[in-house]
């Protein structure tokens, strides 16, 4: 399950123990592990890209898609809140050249990440997505049948049966059924 605003809940909860229980503690951990965290996710972390236009591996440097920006953590009613002072923030550790600035590429290329993340990677409640993952394991079990196909189509082309099933016909013949493991197995117990 998917809570989309997980972050924005816990340091609500952790905001207001600290100020109307005493923990400060926990609420300047809370805090201050938070835009740790998202500030070296965001700018700092190399990842793959899953797909560029040429076709060669490349990595990109951050998180520059739209949906990992700072006011998505958070709902949307404080949206129009947090955008502006998150850009002046921004634009302030471009300024003093902590952090550089996202090309288009890089946005567009993180766009793509994340919406192949989205459709293939978490499973979600309320959308139908998850439906890459069947369509993955569907793809997997073609390749495999085409696989075990050829596999039988060699076997009877080498001096096997022209129909294919003789080679698994006597492996089936000479595994034992169920019952004869089941006995077996009680005669080598006792």
């Amino acid at each position: 399950m998917r809570v989309k605003h997980f972050p924005a809940i816990f340091l609500l909860a952790n905001t207001f123990s600290g100020l109307v229980l005493g923990t400060e503690t926990a609420l300047f951990l809370a805090w201050l592990g938070f835009l740790v965290s998202w500030t070296y996710l965001r700018f700092y972390r190399t990842s793959p890209v899953l797909s560029t236009a040429t076709g060669e591996s490349a990595s990109v440097k951050g998180d520059a898609s739209d949906t990992f920006a700072f006011a998505y953590f958070f709902p949307e009613v404080s949206h129009p809140f947090i955008e502006p002072i998150a850009s002046t923030v921004y634009n302030l550790l471009i300024t003093l050249r902590i952090c550089t600035p996202f090309s288009a590429e890089d946005i567009d290329a993180s766009n793509e990440s994340a919406t192949a993340r989205a459709e293939g990677g978490l499973p979600s409640i309320m959308s139908g997505r998850g439906s890459g993952r069947r369509e993955e394991a569907e793809r997997r079990r073609a390749l495999a049948l085409a696989a075990l196909d050829q596999r039988l189509n060699a076997a009877a082309s080498r001096g096997g049966p022209a129909n294919g099933t003789g080679a698994t016909a006597s492996a089936q013949s000479s595994a034992p059924t169920p019952n004869e493991s089941k006995e077996q197995t009680q005669e080598s117990g006792t």
